[in-house]
C-alpha cells in the first residue's frame, strides 16, 4: 500500500458502500470528502461528514499508519487541531488532539476490496518500465490526450510563471532585466545553463544598457562574466577583450561566478564562446528587447531580432586561438524555436497574468506555430503512440513525465485515473 493509493481511494470513494464506522463506533456518512490540499496542512480541506447524524465541517488527514500522525509532527502543528477525521490504512495507536480528546479515526482497509489493490499493482507496478502504465496506456484515447496535454501545457507555463514572478520580485519589477537573465540561461543550454544563469545574476543590467552600440565591450562583459577571459591570452582579439573586461570590471565594480563553463561533448556551434558572442550582438543593437518581444504578433518577428551576427572574429573561430572554416554564426531556426518555447512563451504568459489577463489563448496560438520537440523522453512517448503534434504537446508531455511519471504520481494523473476506472 502506498499513500498515493490511499489518497486516490478516499478522493474518488473507491471503498465499500456499506455504512462506514469510526473506530469509536460512530456511523460516518460522507457528504463531501474535501478538497485536495497541495500546500501545507491537512490532506483534504472543507470536508462535510455526518457523524451519527450530526454534520461536521473541516479538514481530513490521511496516513498509512495512525502513528504517522506523531511521526510527522502533526501533534505539534496548530493547523491539524481542526481535523475532523483521521483516515488510516492501519490503526496501530490512538491519536489525540492537543487537549487530549481522541481524534475520530476511520480504518479504510476494512472497506477496500482486494480487487482494487490488485488492479493498482497490475496497472502501475510492472518492471522494467519507462512509464508505470505503459502496458495499458493505449486505452487512453487520442481525444483524451489532446485535452489533457493542453491542460498540462498550461500547468507547465503556470509553474514557469511562478519562477518568473520570483525573479521579477528580485529585480524590482524590471522585466528587461528578467528577460536578460532568462536569455542568458537558455543560451547556456543544459550543459552551461546554470553557469550562464549565475553569470547573468552577477551582471547588473544597467551595465548592459550603458554598453549598447559597443560590440567589443559587450562581448568582453559577457565572456568575462562567464570566466572565459581568464588565463593567458592566446591571440590578439583574446587579449583585446581581456583589456576591455579589466576596465569594465573596475568601472562597474563587477564580481563573477566561480562556476566553470563546459566545452566537453558540445557541438562547436553550441560552444559557450559562440552563444555569448551571439547574445552580445543582440544586446549591442538594443536593450529594450522585452517590450519588442511582447508586442510581436508572430514568431518570425522575434526571430528576425535574434539573427544578429557576432563580431567578425567569430566568423572563423569557435574558440580563442583556433582558426576554423569561415561560417556565419547567426542563431539557427531550430535554436530559436528552443528559445521561444523555453523563454519567450513563458515570459509572455507571465506578463499576461501580471496584467490581469488569462494569456492562454495567445499562448496556444504561439505554441502551435512551433514544431514538436525531439528528445529521448518524447521518442519513448511516441513509441506508445502518444500524440505530439506541436511544441505545446511536447511541453505538456515533458511536464507529465517530470512531475507525474518520474515521481510515480499515477493517481494524480488523468491517465492513471482513467486506467483505474476502466
Amino acid at each position: 500500500m502506498q499513500e498515493s493509493l490511499l489518497h486516490y481511494i478516499w478522493r474518488y470513494q473507491k471503498f465499500s458502500k456499506r455504512p462506514l464506522r469510526s473506530l469509536e463506533g460512530k456511523e460516518i456518512k460522507p457528504i463531501h470528502i474535501g478538497n485536495p490540499n497541495s500546500r501545507g496542512g491537512p490532506d483534504f480541506l472543507e470536508a462535510q461528514l455526518y457523524f451519527d447524524g450530526l454534520l461536521w465541517n473541516g479538514p481530513v488527514e490521511l496516513h498509512l499508519l495512525a502513528s504517522d500522525w506523531y511521526r510527522h509532527g502533526h501533534h505539534l502543528d496548530p493547523q491539524y487541531d481542526s481535523v475532523i477525521l483521521h483516515v488510516v490504512w492501519q490503526h496501530d495507536t490512538d491519536v489525540s488532539y492537543a487537549h487530549g480528546a481522541i481524534i475520530p479515526t476511520l480504518q479504510l482497509s476494512d472497506y477496500v476490496s482486494s480487487e482494487t489493490i490488485e488492479k493498482y499493482q497490475h496497472v502501475f507496478h510492472k518492471k522494467p518500465q519507462f512509464l508505470a502504465c505503459e502496458s495499458s496506456i493505449q486505452n487512453f484515447s487520442t481525444f483524451k490526450w489532446k485535452h489533457y496535454l493542453d491542460r498540462l501545457f498550461v500547468e507547465r507555463m503556470e509553474k514557469r510563471s511562478e519562477e518568473i514572478k520570483m525573479l521579477l520580485s528580485n529585480f524590482k519589477n524590471d522585466w528587461e532585466a528578467v528577460l536578460f537573465v532568462l536569455l542568458f540561461k537558455i543560451f547556456g543550454l543544459n550543459s552551461n545553463g546554470s553557469a550562464f544563469f549565475e553569470a547573468a545574476l552577477h551582471t547588473p543590467f544597467h551595465c548592459v544598457r550603458k554598453l549598447q552600440g559597443k560590440l567589443t565591450d559587450m562581448e568582453a562583459l559577457f565572456l568575462g562574466q562567464a570566466g572565459l577571459l581568464d588565463g593567458k591570452a592566446v591571440d590578439g582579439y583574446h587579449k583585446e577583450l581581456q583589456q576591455h573586461y579589466a576596465y569594465l570590471k573596475t568601472k562597474f565594480k563587477l564580481s563573477y561566478t566561480n562556476q566553470k563553463v563546459q566545452f566537453a561533448r558540445l557541438r562547436p556551434s553550441n560552444f559557450p564562446t559562440i552563444r555569448l558572442a551571439q547574445l552580445a550582438a543582440f544586446y549591442c543593437k538594443k536593450t529594450n528587447l522585452f517590450q519588442e518581444f511582447m508586442h510581436h504578433t508572430h514568431l518570425d518577428q522575434s526571430y528576425e531580432v535574434l539573427k544578429s551576427s557576432p563580431s567578425l572574429y567569430w566568423k572563423n573561430h569557435y574558440n580563442f586561438g583556433a582558426i576554423s572554416t569561415v561560417r556565419e554564426k547567426k542563431v539557427s531556426r531550430s535554436f530559436f524555436n528552443l528559445i521561444a518555447i523555453n523563454t519567450l512563451l513563458p515570459l509572455r504568459f507571465a506578463y499576461s497574468r501580471y496584467l490581469g489577463k488569462s494569456g492562454e489563448e495567445e499562448l496556444f496560438l504561439w505554441a502551435q506555430q512551433l514544431p514538436e520537440e525531439q528528445n529521448s523522453i518524447l521518442k519513448r512517448f511516441k513509441s506508445f503512440s502518444v500524440p505530439n503534434y506541436n511544441a505545446a504537446n511536447s511541453q505538456g508531455l515533458l511536464h507529465l513525465y517530470k512531475n507525474y511519471c518520474e515521481k510515480r504520481r499515477c493517481l494524480h494523473c488523468n491517465v492513471g485515473y482513467h486506467l483505474m476506472k476502466t
